[in-house]
C-alpha cells in the first residue's frame, strides 16, 4: 500500500512531521532515506518550520569544561515531562567546545584547533579548516565566556553560511577591524578590513553574538574618548558584510547593566543585570533605525532566594522563565505564583548555552537555509 501512494502525498506528510522523528524514520526504507536526506527537502522543511510558531521546535544546547554538550527540551519540561528532556551529545571531539552560536539548527562551536559546524538532531558535524584566524580565537578564548567578538549566521544572498570572526584585542580601539570571514561553501577564510560605527572609542563585547534577520548582534560597552561609557548593539550584516548600529538599546535607568541577547520564538530581547532581584527584559520584532523596544517582563524573582546568578535562557509558550542558576541548575519558573522547578543539569559548570531549531539542515551540503 505504501508503495502506490503518490510521491508528493508523501512528501507532504513527511513535511508536516518533526525533524527528530525524519530522522528516524530515514531506517523505514531506501526511499525514505533518499528522500529525507535530500538537500531540497531539507530546505522545504526549514520553510515549514519557520512558517510556524518556532517555540516547539526550539530546543537550548548547553556545555561547559570538561563535561559533554547537552540538550534540554524546556517546552517538554514545562509540560511535566521526565526523563529523557536533557540529553547528553556523547561525541568525543566536540567535548570542551565553545558555543559560538546558531543559526537554522546548525550550532557553530569553537573546538581545541578549530571550528565545528554541528546539527544536534541528526548528529551530523564537520571540522573546518583551521587558520591563524582560528589560533587567535583560541589564545583570545581561553579564559572568560564574552573575551572575542564572533557569530555564525546565514547569508540569504549567497544560500551560504559564515563565521564572522574579529581579528583583534578585547577592547578595540582603531577605525577599522580586520575581520576574518569563514563560507562553508567554499569552505575556506578570508581577510577584511571593516570600518566600525564607533569612531574612536574602544568596544567592549558584553554577550555572544545572536543571529537575527540576516545580521549578527552583539551588546557591547562603548568608551568614549572621556572615559565615559555606554550600552550599544552592534550589528553585522552578512550579506553586506559591514558593521552597522541599526537598533538602539532600550531605556533604562542609570545603574541598570543590560547584560545580554536572547531569541524568543521569532523575536529579540535583551535583558538587565541578572543578580538583582527584578529581571527586565524588552523585546522586538523589527530590524531598522529606531525600531521600537517593547518592555516585555518585569519580574520579581527574590522568591527564588538564591544568590547565585540567573540568567534567563528562554521564555515558554505559558509564560514560565527558563533560568540558568549557578551555572549547575536549570529553573522553570512561574511569575504567576513565584512558584518553581528545579533540574540540576550536572556536577560540571555550564558556561555555553544557544537555542536552536531541530531542523535537516546539514553540514556538509553548505548553503541551503531560507529567510
Amino acid at each position: 500500500m505504501a508503495e502506490s501512494i503518490p510521491e508528493d502525498v508523501v512528501v507532504d506528510i513527511l513535511l508536516r512531521l518533526p525533524a527528530k522523528s525524519l530522522v528516524r524514520f530515514k531506517c523505514v526504507c531506501k526511499r525514505w532515506r533518499s528522500l529525507i536526506s535530500d538537500r531540497a527537502f531539507a530546505k522545504s522543511h526549514l520553510q515549514r518550520v519557520k512558517a510556524a510558531d518556532l517555540i516547539p521546535s526550539q530546543r537550548i544546547i548547553i556545555g561547559g569544561r570538561n563535561s559533554p554538550l547537552k540538550t534540554v527540551d524546556y517546552e517538554a519540561l514545562d509540560g511535566g515531562g521526565e526523563g529523557r528532556m536533557v540529553v547528553p551529545h556523547g561525541i568525543k571531539p566536540l567535548w570542551e567546545s565553545r558555543i559560538v552560536g546558531s543559526c537554522d539548527g546548525l550550532v557553530c562551536l569553537l573546538g581545541h584547533s578549530n571550528f565545528v559546524i554541528y546539527n544536534p538532531t541528526t548528529g551530523e558535524y564537520i571540522e573546518l579548516p583551521s587558520s591563524d584566524f582560528v589560533d587567535h580565537a583560541m589564545y583570545f578564548s581561553s579564559g572568560a565566556r564574552y573575551d572575542s567578538f564572533y557569530g555564525f549566521g546565514y547569508d540569504s544572498q549567497s544560500d551560504d553560511y559564515k563565521i564572522a570572526l574579529v581579528v583583534g584585542d578585547v577592547v578595540v580601539e582603531v577605525k577599522n577591524w580586520k575581520v576574518a570571514i569563514f563560507s562553508l561553501k567554499s569552505c575556506s577564510w578570508r581577510m577584511m578590513m571593516i570600518e566600525v560605527p564607533f569612531q574612536e572609542e574602544g568596544v567592549e563585547c558584553c554577550g555572544p553574538a545572536v543571529y537575527w534577520k540576516g545580521t549578527l548582534h552583539w551588546d557591547v560597552f562603548v568608551w568614549n574618548t572621556n572615559g565615559e561609557g555606554f550600552s550599544a548593539m552592534l550589528s553585522f550584516d552578512l550579506l553586506e558584510e559591514k558593521f552597522h548600529q541599526v537598533l538602539p538599546v532600550p531605556a533604562v535607568d542609570d545603574g541598570i547593566l543590560l547584560l545580554g541577547l536572547e531569541i524568543h520564538g521569532a523575536n529579540l530581547f535583551i535583558y538587565n543585570n541578572a543578580q538583582n532581584p527584578r529581571i527586565e527584559a524588552w523585546i522586538t520584532d523589527q530590524y531598522r533605525i529606531g525600531a521600537p523596544w517593547k518592555k516585555w517582563l518585569s519580574v520579581d524573582c527574590s522568591a527564588l532566594n538564591t544568590p547565585f546568578e540567573k540568567i534567563p535562557l528562554a521564555y515558554t509558550r505559558s509564560e514560565k522563565i527558563v533560568f540558568l542558576m549557578g551555572r549547575k541548575w536549570m529553573i522553570m519558573f512561574n511569575p504567576e505564583d513565584n512558584t518553581c522547578r528545579e533540574y540540576l543539569l550536572g556536577t560540571d559548570l555550564i558556561t555555553e548555552y544557544a537555542i536552536y531549531l531541530e531542523t535537516l539542515v546539514s553540514p556538509y551540503l553548505g548553503g541551503g537555509a531560507v529567510e
